[in-house]
Protein backbone atom coordinates (compact mmCIF):
# COMPACT_ATOMS: atom_id res chain seq x y z
CA UNK A 1 0.00 0.00 0.00
CA UNK A 2 2.90 2.33 0.77
CA UNK A 3 4.35 1.78 -2.72
CA UNK A 4 0.99 2.64 -4.30
CA UNK A 5 0.81 5.94 -2.37
CA UNK A 6 4.29 6.86 -3.65
CA UNK A 7 3.19 5.94 -7.19
CA UNK A 8 0.16 8.28 -6.89
CA UNK A 9 2.56 11.15 -6.25
CA UNK A 10 4.80 10.21 -9.16
CA UNK A 11 1.79 10.08 -11.52
CA UNK A 12 0.42 13.39 -10.24
CA UNK A 13 3.80 15.12 -10.65
CA UNK A 14 4.27 13.61 -14.11
CA UNK A 15 0.94 14.99 -15.28
CA UNK A 16 1.72 18.36 -13.70
CA UNK A 17 5.08 18.62 -15.49
CA UNK A 18 3.55 17.31 -18.77
CA UNK A 19 5.95 14.36 -19.05
CA UNK A 20 5.21 11.84 -21.78
CA UNK A 21 6.02 8.94 -19.45
CA UNK A 22 6.96 8.28 -15.83
CA UNK A 23 8.57 5.36 -14.03
CA UNK A 24 6.63 3.76 -11.16
CA UNK A 25 7.67 1.17 -8.60
CA UNK A 26 6.44 -2.30 -9.48
CA UNK A 27 4.00 -4.28 -7.30
CA UNK A 28 0.99 -6.48 -7.96
CA UNK A 29 -1.36 -3.77 -6.66
CA UNK A 30 0.29 -1.15 -8.89
CA UNK A 31 -0.16 -3.33 -11.97
CA UNK A 32 -3.84 -3.89 -11.12
CA UNK A 33 -4.25 -0.14 -10.57
CA UNK A 34 -2.68 0.61 -13.96
CA UNK A 35 -4.98 -1.95 -15.61
CA UNK A 36 -7.96 0.03 -14.31
CA UNK A 37 -6.50 3.34 -15.53
CA UNK A 38 -5.92 1.80 -18.96
CA UNK A 39 -9.48 0.39 -19.15
CA UNK A 40 -10.87 3.81 -18.19
CA UNK A 41 -8.76 5.49 -20.89
CA UNK A 42 -6.68 7.64 -18.54
CA UNK A 43 -3.24 6.40 -19.63
CA UNK A 44 -1.97 5.41 -23.07
CA UNK A 45 -0.22 2.22 -21.95
CA UNK A 46 2.35 0.83 -19.52
CA UNK A 47 5.31 -1.51 -19.83
CA UNK A 48 7.15 -3.44 -17.07
CA UNK A 49 10.90 -2.83 -17.05
CA UNK A 50 12.78 -5.54 -15.19
CA UNK A 51 11.75 -6.50 -11.69
CA UNK A 52 11.43 -3.11 -9.98
CA UNK A 53 10.07 -0.48 -12.42
CA UNK A 54 7.13 0.13 -14.75
CA UNK A 55 7.09 2.79 -17.46
CA UNK A 56 3.67 4.47 -17.74
CA UNK A 57 2.81 6.48 -20.85
CA UNK A 58 0.65 9.43 -19.85
CA UNK A 59 -2.31 10.71 -21.84
CA UNK A 60 -3.25 14.32 -22.63
CA UNK A 61 -6.20 15.86 -24.43
CA UNK A 62 -5.68 19.22 -26.18
CA UNK A 63 -2.60 19.85 -24.08
CA UNK A 64 -4.37 19.20 -20.75
CA UNK A 65 -3.84 16.14 -18.61
CA UNK A 66 -6.66 13.60 -18.58
CA UNK A 67 -6.25 13.07 -14.82
CA UNK A 68 -6.65 16.29 -12.86
CA UNK A 69 -6.21 14.89 -9.37
CA UNK A 70 -5.52 11.62 -7.58
CA UNK A 71 -6.44 11.56 -3.89
CA UNK A 72 -5.60 8.48 -1.82
CA UNK A 73 -8.49 7.33 0.36
CA UNK A 74 -6.74 4.43 2.07
CA UNK A 75 -3.17 4.51 3.27
CA UNK A 76 -0.89 2.09 5.08
CA UNK A 77 -2.31 2.93 8.50
CA UNK A 78 -5.92 3.65 7.57
CA UNK A 79 -8.18 1.60 5.32
CA UNK A 80 -11.52 2.83 4.00
CA UNK A 81 -14.12 0.24 2.97
CA UNK A 82 -17.31 0.95 1.03
CA UNK A 83 -20.27 -1.34 0.55
CA UNK A 84 -22.19 -1.31 -2.72
CA UNK A 85 -24.73 1.07 -1.14
CA UNK A 86 -21.97 3.48 -0.14
CA UNK A 87 -20.56 3.38 -3.67
CA UNK A 88 -23.99 4.09 -5.20
CA UNK A 89 -24.49 7.03 -2.80
CA UNK A 90 -21.02 8.35 -3.63
CA UNK A 91 -21.65 8.05 -7.38
CA UNK A 92 -24.96 9.93 -7.11
CA UNK A 93 -23.26 12.73 -5.18
CA UNK A 94 -19.98 13.08 -7.13
CA UNK A 95 -20.53 11.65 -10.64
CA UNK A 96 -21.41 15.04 -12.18
CA UNK A 97 -17.84 16.11 -11.41
CA UNK A 98 -16.46 13.20 -13.51
CA UNK A 99 -14.92 11.56 -10.46
CA UNK A 100 -14.69 7.87 -9.79
CA UNK A 101 -13.30 5.54 -7.15
CA UNK A 102 -10.79 2.75 -7.57
CA UNK A 103 -11.57 -0.15 -5.26
CA UNK A 104 -9.69 -3.28 -4.28
CA UNK A 105 -12.32 -6.04 -3.99
CA UNK A 106 -12.07 -9.72 -3.19
CA UNK A 107 -12.15 -10.44 -6.94
CA UNK A 108 -9.78 -7.81 -8.36
CA UNK A 109 -9.25 -4.05 -8.62
CA UNK A 110 -12.19 -2.18 -10.22
CA UNK A 111 -13.31 1.36 -10.83
CA UNK A 112 -16.67 2.45 -9.44
CA UNK A 113 -17.89 2.65 -13.06
CA UNK A 114 -17.27 -1.08 -13.52
CA UNK A 115 -18.80 -2.25 -10.25
CA UNK A 116 -22.42 -2.08 -11.39
CA UNK A 117 -21.92 -5.48 -13.08
CA UNK A 118 -20.32 -7.14 -10.05
CA UNK A 119 -22.40 -5.82 -7.12
CA UNK A 120 -19.57 -5.91 -4.63
CA UNK A 121 -17.84 -3.47 -2.30
CA UNK A 122 -14.25 -3.25 -1.14
CA UNK A 123 -11.35 -1.14 0.01
CA UNK A 124 -11.26 2.31 -1.57
CA UNK A 125 -7.74 2.92 -2.89
CA UNK A 126 -8.15 6.39 -4.37
CA UNK A 127 -10.46 8.99 -5.89
CA UNK A 128 -9.67 10.19 -9.41
CA UNK A 129 -10.97 13.43 -10.96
Amino acid sequence: MKILCVNYSILKNGFGKKFSSVFLYKSKLTISFLDVLFREGLIRNYKPLGTTKIEVFLKYYKGLSVIKNIRPASSGGRSVYYSIEDICYWKNSYSPMNSFLILNTSKQVFSSNELKDYKTGGQVLCVIN
